[in-house]
This record gives structure tokens, C-alpha cells and sequence, in this order.
């Protein structure tokens, strides 16, 4: 999933825009009309922003802007004009923390995203049909070249190979020193 990137200035440059709007509107309306809920939306916003720390900057500026609001705004100034503004208050900052979390929920999935993208960028593996000789073991790369196992696997993966020997292989390819072993113990 990728994220439309948006200049910054834009953006801040048009959510100043809105909250001055949003202000002007506040100030010629009456005090218990609850328009600073209108300002939720701009703390939404920033959530495009690559700062963080923008949508708290805009949550402190659009709270203040309702606080004067309640002041310079006409009419009564009761208890249902301090509640709503109250409410305004509270919505705004359950979107900024809302929003806050969302910002640091896609961080982590970018930062995920990221970390795949390079695991599987040095993730090589073996796939399909591999034509192994019976009696040498050597491998065709498919260029009518035979290589030895050991160098296709080194060239095709990240995995070395080492030798050993298997018991069934070591009794039958030395049977006296398997007898001798199987003696001593």
C-alpha cells in the first residue's frame, strides 16, 4: 500500500486557511452555537503530514482558536456556550489522540513493509526440477553444463555445503575399519 505523498506547505498552508475560516464563521455566530467541533476535522488532516508532532501543533492551535472563540464570540455567555465549547474541547482532542495513534500504527506498517522488502531482497532459494546425475551427483544448470552439487547449491543459495559421511556409506566403503570400530566398543 502506498501513501500519496502531499507537500508539507500545502498542507499547513490550507489547514491555517480552513482554521481562519472556521474562526472568522465562530465569530459572527452566537457563543452556545458549537462550532469549534468544526475544528475536529483540521486535526484530522495532518495525518498526511510526515511530522508527527504537526498534528499536535494544529490540536494546541485549533483548541486555542476555540477558547478565543468563546470570547469574542456574540451573545450569552452561560453554561450551555461554556459546555459546548467544553465538547468541542473534548472531541478535538479525541481525534488528535486518535489520530496520533493511526500515525504511529502506520509508521510501524512502513517500517514492516520495509524490513520484508529486505529479507526477501537476500532470500535466494532453489526452486523446481533439479537434474542430478545418478552416478556423479553433478547438477545440469539447464546451458548444457554439468556442475558439481556443491557449487550449484553454493551459486543458487546462501546455504554451504559440508561432507560427512553416513554410517550405511562408512561400513560399506570400509568395512574393515566399521568392524574394528564396532569391535573396540
Amino acid at each position: 500500500m502506498r501513501r500519496t505523498k502531499i507537500d508539507f506547505r500545502l498542507l499547513a498552508g490550507g489547514i491555517a486557511a480552513l482554521a481562519c475560516g472556521i474562526f472568522a464563521i465562530d465569530l459572527f455566530l452566537p457563543v452556545g452555537v458549537a462550532i469549534g467541533v468544526l475544528y475536529t476535522t483540521l486535526v484530522l488532516l495532518p495525518m498526511w503530514s510526515p511530522h508527527r508532532r504537526f498534528i499536535l501543533l494544529v490540536a494546541a492551535a485549533v483548541s486555542a482558536l476555540t477558547i478565543v472563540g468563546y470570547f469574542l464570540s456574540p451573545g450569552e455567555h452561560n453554561w450551555m456556550a461554556v459546555s459546548n465549547r467544553l465538547l468541542s474541547l473534548f472531541t478535538i482532542w479525541v481525534a488528535t489522540v486518535l489520530a496520533l495513534l493511526h500515525k504511529r500504527d502506520q509508521e510501524e506498517r512502513e517500517r514492516l513493509i520495509l524490513e520484508l522488502q529486505d529479507s526477501l531482497d537476500h532470500i535466494k532459494t532453489l526452486r523446481g526440477l533439479l537434474p542430478v546425475c545418478v552416478s556423479c551427483k553433478k547438477v545440469h544448470n539447464g546451458q548444457g553444463y554439468w556442475k558439481s552439487l556443491d557449487a550449484y547449491v553454493a551459486e543458487h543459495s546462501e546455504a554451504q555445503i559440508t561432507h560427512g559421511i553416513c554410517p550405511d556409506c562408512f561400513t560399506h566403503y570400509y568395512p574393515k575399519t566399521a568392524e574394528t570400530s564396532v569391535q573396540a566398543k
